[in-house]
């Protein structure tokens, strides 16, 4: 196959603390890891399927796909580096939308499908960027590790793999999918929004607001569905909102804690242009990693009981609140209930999603590559729900929790064909999947999410340099 290699190219960015953040020109406040030496190309695709299949048996070996559009994945490769240099491993590095680029023409370079590519996919290696694969020789072993982690984690994830030695599959036989085809549901409304850049995949709806919170190229934006405006808002990643559209709950800058935002002095501030002015009510040093996930236990006139779990570094990790109101119109106050929990012991999670009751939690089982539910029990106990039987990339929860939406990665297989993509929403009662109409475009890295009880909302990036990307909102719900 014809080698190319891609330049990394790195914009400067600033490393700024909670609030200094310029209307005019904010800047991501994650840092941009120094790459180690020898890495400082991107191999393609087509190359290192060449290096799998002509590894020796005795070969050891890991491919890492990351995407410019997920900053920490970019973050996570001297991480990675470090994991394989002392594993004896070899490291190759790919582009995630490369392996996308492939999933959908079923070629590399122009060339026939390669048993190598083919093993990548159904490792589940494009359910989420970056993610990786680990072979010994030319055999890929077990389902792909998804999301940045230190050093430390990379490493015993890795040698977990190796020590397992078995042979990565495309999940079990029974899906949900085979169980229910996922027929398309009639359409009634479909709205399209232009979004700024193309946008990352974590963007959510805030309730009550009729607005969205999206992440484009290190800065928050709200998305106004009234007016079609798109804002700047404050923070620089994960800007998510609490499921009665109160507060926002983000990740602080050089993991300086989670913060706690006021949702009424953000949209004030953000209509008004002056989104820099605006700090956090709160900040959890405790509670350091990234894509934060919100669930209400309790409420009354007086507070809200939150709980917030988290998950990127390591594994999962939730943490209670009590948010009391303020009398006379003065700031919250809010007080964590105990330490934080690492729930689901015994289980290895990751890319989890919670429920808006904060009771349950969608989940990828490391262990099989598939999505499963776990119930969350007193102090932190899980039992399993649902298993989904198949992968897909985070999940949203309905208001009612009856309801799941979801995209699945595209994956190829010589000898069965391809699985349509799209989203899909699972009705927990009735036992059924439903592909959403007009989803065939929808971005195969963002997560879809419900806005009301009436709609479903996703992301459809541009597909060449400089075309617009936007939100496509389809009601009602299949």
């Amino acid at each position: 196959m014809k080698a190319k290699a891609w330049v990394v190219t790195l914009l400067g960015v600033g490393v700024l603390g909670y609030g200094a953040l310029a209307v005019a020109d904010p800047a991501p406040a994650y840092e941009i890891a120094v790459l180690p030496e020898g890495l400082d190309t991107l191999s393609s695709l087509g190359d290192a399927l060449d290096g799998l299949e002509a590894c020796r048996a005795d070969c050891l070996g890991v491919i890492y796909f990351w995407s410019p559009r997920m900053p920490l994945s970019r973050s996570g490769i001297p991480n990675i580096e470090r994991a394989a240099r002392t594993l004896g491993a070899e490291l190759t590095l790919v582009g995630f939308e490369e392996l996308e680029r492939y999933a959908e023409a079923g070629a590399v370079d122009g060339s026939v499908p390669t048993a190598a590519a083919e093993a990548i996919l159904a490792a589940g290696a494009l359910t989420h960027a970056p993610s990786l694969v680990v072979h010994k020789g030319s055999r890929v072993i077990g389902p792909a590790i998804l999301g940045y982690k230190e050093t430390a984690a990379y490493e015993s994830m890795v040698a977990t793999r190796l020590a397992e030695g078995a042979a990565a599959s495309s999940g079990p036989e029974a899906s949900l999918l085979e169980a229910s085809p996922g027929a398309s549901a009639d359409v009634r409304e479909v709205t399209d929004y232009p979004a700024i850049g193309v946008p990352g995949a974590y963007f959510r709806w805030v309730p009550g607001r009729q607005a969205l919170a999206y992440e484009s190229a290190g800065r928050v934006y709200l998305l106004d569905l009234r007016d079609g405006e798109n804002r700047v808002a404050p923070g620089f990643i994960d800007f998510v909102p609490t499921p009665d559209g109160e507060y926002f709950v983000t990740p602080g800058p050089r993991n300086a804690g989670l913060g706690f935002f006021d949702a009424d002095e953000v949209f004030d501030a953000t209509f008004q242009g002056r989104s820099a002015s605006v700090g956090p009510v709160f900040v959890d040093e405790r509670m350091r990693d990234q894509y934060p996930s919100v669930g209400i236990l309790a409420q009354d006139d007086a507070s809200v009981r939150y709980r917030v779990m988290t998950s990127w570094f390591e594994g999962l990790l939730y943490r209670d609140y009590e948010v009391r109101r303020a009398e006379g119109g003065g700031r919250a106050t809010v007080q964590p209930l105990g330490p934080p929990v690492v729930p689901c012991a015994g289980t290895s999670l990751s890319t989890p999603i919670m429920s808006q009751d904060g009771t349950e939690v969608a989940a990828r089982d490391e262990a099989t590559g598939t999505t499963k539910i776990y119930r969350i029990l007193p102090e932190g106990r899980c039992e399993e729900a649902l298993a989904l039987g198949m992968p897909t990339r985070k999940v949203a929860w309905h208001s009612t929790g009856r309801k799941l939406a979801f995209s699945t990665p595209r994956v190829r297989s010589i000898s069965r064909g391809g699985v349509e993509p799209g989203i899909f929403v699972y009705d927990r009662e009735a036992r059924r999947v439903t592909r959403v109409a007009d989803s065939d475009g929808a971005s195969q890295l963002a997560f879809p999410d419900f806005i009301g009880e009436e709609a479903v909302v996703f992301m459809v990036p541009g597909r060449s340099s400089g075309q617009q990307s936007y939100f496509r909102v389809v009601r009602p719900i299949p």
